[in-house]
């Protein structure tokens, strides 16, 4: 086992080829501990739209050891916070516990690895599903970046509906499920993120004894070449009051270096406080609110820019943005806005890394991510390097007007929105 001493941060990958990654907090008595399964709405065809989260679903549907009823309960008993949820390129699950309750809680969730995938359960469920993708559409900004993502993304399998279609869902047989949940839920696909209080010495024989029995298949992501070209969107919905718009452009993977200067430049220009749209958009009252956010994948990335704002005023703010963007373009970022950034960044951090479910996210992630673990001073060392010459580089390799695409909801048509001067 690999481990920095001085944070007690640790990665171990067992011979059935799960990697743990984990972070002792000493004097925290909480622990937080997830399965993190490498698979989400990129790794779908068509036909199959929607089968990650739908067994997301599933898995809390019971095991061939318990209920779901029994799930529930032992969760409960043990005062667990619970819960999962499911990404365009990843499923997790996880638990925070005192850290006593560490061997029941790693006990439930790895048992909850292997579902029983019930069929009566899994046409049950689907109705549940169906009515979720309903509820999704009534939702403005949830539907909103849906299609943000299909329009930005398109061919790239980015683009997948995380929900998939009531089509999909409905056609689906519970054989497929059980196919995809053997193959994607393979050990070597998954990794086992852990944070707070525990004992390494403790944790390992667990783990390994729990997913002995688990068989290691081919779970491939194949890389696909993707160009971003600018594009619109816009959904007239007449009985919404706002306009919701968001602008997608591009931006580096996740496992770049750039992703530093990425998060930073994301601040600078569209943070929630004190960024160049903040005092351009929300501090004049031009919208309801603005912001600005960074989004790293596999092999691509995006900035995603999301305002609300009424009919009137949403045209006048989307020029704003472009405007905003084009003096970034030309004119880079000042030391001091970068320094301001990198002040808010490290605290960030700083506080994340003093909570152990923020912890347990942020080990898994990075190491997915960048292929290691990295303590809380790497992370600060790594966003303290960013110089303004990095971010005009990043300017440069990933320009905002070469991939700008903006995707609507609200009153106003395309020419209204765009066309407006």
């Amino acid at each position: 086992m690999t481990v920095q001493n001085e944070e007690l941060l640790g990665v171990e990958k067992l011979a059935n080829g799960l990697t743990v990654i984990g972070q002792r907090m000493p004097g925290v008595e909480s622990v937080a501990v997830c399965f993190h399964v490498r698979t989400g709405s990129r790794d779908e065809q068509a036909e199959i739209a929607g089968i990650s989260h739908f067994l997301e679903h599933m898995m809390f549907k019971g095991t061939e050891r318990r209920s779901a009823i029994d799930i529930s309960r032992e969760f409960e008993r043990m005062g667990a916070e619970f819960n999962a949820f499911t990404s365009h390129e990843s499923t997790v699950y996880y638990a925070r516990v005192l850290g006593d309750q560490l061997p029941h809680a790693l006990d439930v969730l790895a048992d909850m690895m292997r579902p029983k995938l019930d069929e009566g359960e899994f046409t049950t469920e689907k109705g549940v599903i169906i009515e979720e993708i309903a509820r999704s559409e009534d939702q403005p900004t949830h539907e909103l970046f849906d299609h943000l993502f299909t329009n930005f993304f398109a061919p790239h399998p980015l683009g997948n509906s995380v929900l998939g279609t009531p089509t999909s869902i409905r056609d689906l047989p519970v054989e497929q499920m059980r196919a995809y949940h053997a193959r994607r839920y393979s050990p070597n696909n998954m990794a086992l993120g852990i944070a707070g209080n525990f004992s390494w010495d403790t944790l390992l024989p667990l783990v390994e004894k729990q997913t002995a029995s688990w068989q290691q298949q081919d779970a491939p992501r194949p890389s696909q070449p993707f160009t971003p070209t600018p594009k619109t969107g816009a959904e007239v919905k007449p009985k919404l009051q706002q306009e919701h718009v968001a602008i997608a452009t591009a931006a580096p993977p996740q496992e770049s270096d750039d992703s530093w200067a990425a998060d930073l430049l994301s601040a600078i220009l569209g943070d929630s406080t004190g960024s160049r749209l903040y005092w351009e958009v929300a501090q004049k009252g031009l919208a309801d609110s603005i912001e600005t956010g960074y989004y790293g994948y596999e092999g691509v990335g995006l900035f995603a820019t999301y305002f609300s704002a009424s009919p009137e005023r949403a045209p006048e703010v989307l020029r704003i943005v472009r405007s905003e963007m084009e003096k970034l373009q030309r004119d880079g970022v000042t030391e001091e806005e970068l320094g301001r950034a990198r002040v808010k960044a490290v605290s960030d951090t700083v506080i994340s890394g003093e909570a152990s479910h923020r912890r347990m996210f942020e080990v898994a992630d990075l190491y997915l991510a960048k292929g290691r673990a990295m303590s809380v001073d790497e992370i600060i060392a790594a966003i303290e390097g960013v110089t303004v010459a990095d971010v005009r580089a990043l300017l440069d390799r990933y320009p905002f007007a070469e991939s700008f695409t903006v995707q609507a909801a609200g009153p106003l048509t395309e020419n209204q929105l765009i066309g407006a001067k």
